[in-house]
């Protein structure tokens, strides 16, 4: 008996993908659970201007409230607000003050400052406008307008 070989044909590969979409499905379960969903932009404070003004006058009227930083001669800072100094110690009077004004109607508020005073008092002053609950501030070098 006479044996040939016969021509054997490789079968072609295949990929298993049953277990393929197993492991897909892993992966997206455990990313989803690994996850963190938070929104750092929804702790912004925004807000539109609370007061009604009066129909004959416009708040842009009204003339901003200045808040001006100097450094005394002795090196204290000075905050000068409506012509009324206060020192960094005295930080609730100038609150106190602020929310006086802003009694009145929702007025600007511009916060003077220098180069030689510290960036912490100028912190100082718009916290002082956000107690007072002023939200319209702008920050101006000394002398100029806006």
């Amino acid at each position: 008996m006479l044996l040939t070989r016969q021509k054997q044909n490789p079968a072609a590969p295949q990929l298993n993908m049953a277990s393929m979409v197993d492991v897909v499905f892993l992966l997206l379960i455990f990313f989803m659970c690994t996850s963190s969903f938070t929104q750092i932009e929804d702790n912004l404070p925004t807000q539109l201007s609370r007061t009604n003004p009066s129909p004959n006058r416009a708040s842009t009227d009204l003339p901003p409230i200045r808040i001006s930083l100097k450094r005394s001669a002795s090196g204290i800072v000075v905050i000068n607000c409506e012509n009324e100094a206060f020192t960094e110690s005295q930080y609730k009077n100038l609150v106190k003050k602020l929310e006086q004004l802003r009694a009145v109607d929702d007025v600007r508020v511009i916060i003077e400052g220098q180069g030689t005073i510290p960036f912490g008092t100028m912190v100082k002053a718009l916290d002082a406008c956000y107690l007072a609950d002023l939200r319209r501030v702008a920050f101006s070098a000394k002398g100029s307008q806006i």
